[in-house]
């Protein structure tokens, strides 16, 4: 999944630390085989930066080296490549079309299969949920448009169930809590509401959310490697790593000394569902986020308010960052996607996705007409959780496919 929105920008504050020391072999190689000879060039090109990358994380007191990183891009008309360096696993190394569970990434199927049953008059987005879910809270006000949009003010899930009961359970346990603010007042990212966008879609196409996602997405895109996990089938995903101190693990480890250990098996692989459930290869998502970015995928007034800022969502992020006296990267989000400014490349669209042992990011970037995803096999990883690796990655990847 993700962390809460707030928590995440303030880890990555604190993360940002420099790093203690230097990198003493910025040029190493790729750790697995390009499978093409652009993959090699590529992988060429791209291996100190991939280095410096996974050397780069700090808590403050304590430097840790993400265990690996997988990186795909293209530019234009260009094909897709792909590199990778580390290791997936203890002591395996990473291949470039590794597969990973890709966690709150999954939230862009759901918010385009809610796109497209909008565009075919299966539901509305200004339909309010009390169509499908009576109980909910505010039923009567929340409308499909604000769970899309982060707006809704209802309470989040109890993350000690997921993976151990059903979607429409989370749900239920969902409605028995308070909302936390009045419909449309306020941004909080929830990815209960992206379970319920789930089910939402099921009950209004009348079919289980991984067949719908299946036919409209996976099939028609070729994304051999992408599927929602277990529902689905494809290759298996690679466990990752965790961060693991004294204070718990992942971003509770902020200030703290910790270690790098690897991740067991976690019930929110597939329990995340909607939210958080899919597995990928970066080289599957570089082509999904091009295809949904630039207009493939959802209509020019869907993809429109798909990408269009939020008011809500922009105060937040700049209250946020002014909060921390630093410079906005994330600059808010729309009815799905979130958009980053990255410095030498211009604005970019896309989501970031944290599940246990990943932790990525799959981003369009218009005015350069590339597509970059990273991939990283642990959870957090570097200096900025809520786009891990966008900033320090996507000029390096610009250059590489123009030379």
């Amino acid at each position: 999944m993700r962390l809460n929105r707030l928590t995440a920008i303030a880890t990555a504050l604190v993360l940002s630390g420099a790093l203690a020391g230097t990198l003493a072999a910025c040029a190493a190689e790729s750790t697995a085989s390009p499978t093409s000879t652009a993959d090699a060039a590529f992988a060429d090109r791209m291996a100190a930066a991939l280095t410096q990358w996974r050397a780069s994380p700090s808590t403050g007191p304590f430097a840790f080296e993400i265990p690996g990183t997988a990186l795909a891009a293209s530019l234009g008309d260009g094909g897709v490549v792909a590199t990778a360096s580390g290791e997936g696993e203890p002591g395996a190394p990473l291949a470039p079309d590794a597969t990973f569970h890709i966690g709150s990434m999954t939230k862009l199927f759901t918010a385009a299969l809610v796109m497209q049953l909008d565009q075919e008059g299966a539901l509305s987005l200004d339909d309010t949920i009390d169509r499908w879910f009576p109980a909910a809270p505010n039923g009567g006000a929340i409308t499909v448009r604000m769970l899309l949009q982060h707006e809704s003010g209802l309470d989040e899930l109890d993350f000690d169930l997921v993976g151990h009961v059903a979607p429409q359970e989370l749900i239920d346990d969902v409605f028995t809590r308070p909302p936390v603010f009045a419909p449309g007042t306020e941004y909080e990212y929830l990815n209960a509401g992206y379970i319920m966008l789930g089910r939402i879609a099921e009950l209004a196409a009348e079919t289980p959310y991984a067949e719908l996602v299946d036919a409209r997405f996976i099939e028609p895109l070729g994304l051999t490697s992408t599927y929602l996990d277990g529902e689905g089938t494809g290759p298996e995903a690679v466990d990752g790593f965790v961060l693991v101190c004294d204070a718990g693990e992942g971003a509770d480890c902020a200030k703290q000394f910790g270690t790098v250990e690897h991740q067991e098996a976690s019930p929110q692989w597939t329990g995340a569902w909607s939210a958080g459930a899919m597995v990928s290869s970066a080289r599957d998502q570089a082509v999904w986020i091009r295809a949904l970015v630039g207009g493939d995928v959802v209509g020019g007034q869907h993809l429109e308010q798909m990408i269009e800022l939020t008011p809500l969502s922009s105060e937040f992020f700049t209250a946020t960052y002014e909060a921390q006296g630093v410079p906005a990267v994330q600059l808010g989000e729309g009815a799905g996607l979130a958009t980053w400014n990255v410095p030498g490349v211009g604005l970019c669209h896309g989501h970031a996705g944290a599940i246990p042992g990943s932790n990525g990011i799959a981003a369009y970037c218009p005015e350069t007409d590339l597509a970059i995803v990273i991939l990283n096999a642990i959870e957090p990883a570097g200096l900025t959780p809520g786009y891990p690796g966008l900033t320090p990655l996507t000029a390096g990847t610009l250059g590489a496919l123009q030379r």
